[in-house]
């Protein structure tokens, strides 16, 4: 969800640079032992009224955690900057984990103010009801169930599917998490054949990865790819494309399936040597 850009009825620490001369910051620490994920958040704030009014239990601090991959979503609350953990077991999430970090109003204000208003309120109070959103301190963001060398495999990008078309070419389904590379029946059943030997990895990396890859960076510069940017496979290209020392597709790629051609040879040679 975005929240930054919203119109508030009262002014929101966090929202808006000029309404508030305060700030609001989250240190926030993941740590997992494989069977629970532990998220500590530790809220920063430095405004006077917002830490009094969390102190006598009108505010709290809220974190609210949700799971593309698995839709898990839940609200945690705590009057405590450092509160205890955040414990989830490790099996209702997996990939990409956003948190939104909010102050809300625990009970119902009626003369909320604040000396740190800009000189427009100095004077003004608001009402303020249960549930309202008084201070946002962004967002956080994390991976579970993956680690680093995951996240920058193939495998986190792209899957191999039928699209139970026979004798056609292969398309690019870009609606998932993860791209899917759809073969006809001739083509699936063939490629089922030789997936599990590894000599054939690199070619198929070099006859289905390679191509599909270059055509989906060329996809990202085509308006409509934003359609589909709250997918994983999006982030993950762009974030790959806008950090590439190159800017052609072609090497982009190249580099993201570690020299596939290379590969390619090396197996094909290999196996002919032994013949």
């Amino acid at each position: 969800m975005i929240y930054n850009n919203r119109n508030y009825p009262h002014p929101v620490l966090g929202i808006g640079d000029d309404f508030i001369d305060s700030n609001i910051n989250v240190d926030l620490k993941i740590s997992s032992d494989g069977l629970r994920i532990e998220i500590t958040p530790i809220f920063i704030l430095n405004n006077k009224e917002l830490n009094d009014i969390i102190l006598k239990g009108i505010a709290t601090y809220i974190s609210h955690i949700y799971c593309r991959g698995t839709l898990y979503r839940e609200v945690f609350r705590t009057q405590r900057s450092l509160s205890e953990p955040i414990i989830i077991q490790a099996e209702k999430l997996n990939g990409e984990v956003e948190i939104d970090f909010f102050i809300c109003a625990h009970k119902k204000i009626d003369n909320y103010k604040s000396i740190a208003f800009n000189s427009e309120y100095t004077h003004t109070e608001f009402q303020i009801d249960r549930g309202d959103i008084i201070a946002y301190a962004g967002k956080g963001k994390f991976y579970a169930n993956k680690v680093p060398e995951e996240l920058k495999s193939i495998s986190a990008l792209m899957n191999i599917d039928c699209s139970n078309k026979s004798k056609e070419p292969m398309y690019l389904d870009y609606s998932g998490e993860k791209i899917t590379i759809m073969l006809s029946i001739e083509d699936y059943n063939n490629y089922k054949l030789i997936k599990s030997n590894p000599q054939y990895y690199g070619v198929i990396l070099s006859s289905l990865v390679l191509p599909a890859l270059i055509e989906a960076l060329y996809f990202l510069e085509d308006e409509t790819s934003k359609d589909f940017k709250v997918n994983a496979w999006y982030k993950a290209l762009k974030d790959y494309k806008d950090k590439a020392k190159y800017p052609e597709p072609l090497r982009i790629a190249q580099n993201i399936l570690d020299k596939p051609i290379n590969k390619c040879f090396e197996q094909l040679t290999i196996d002919e040597a032994y013949e």
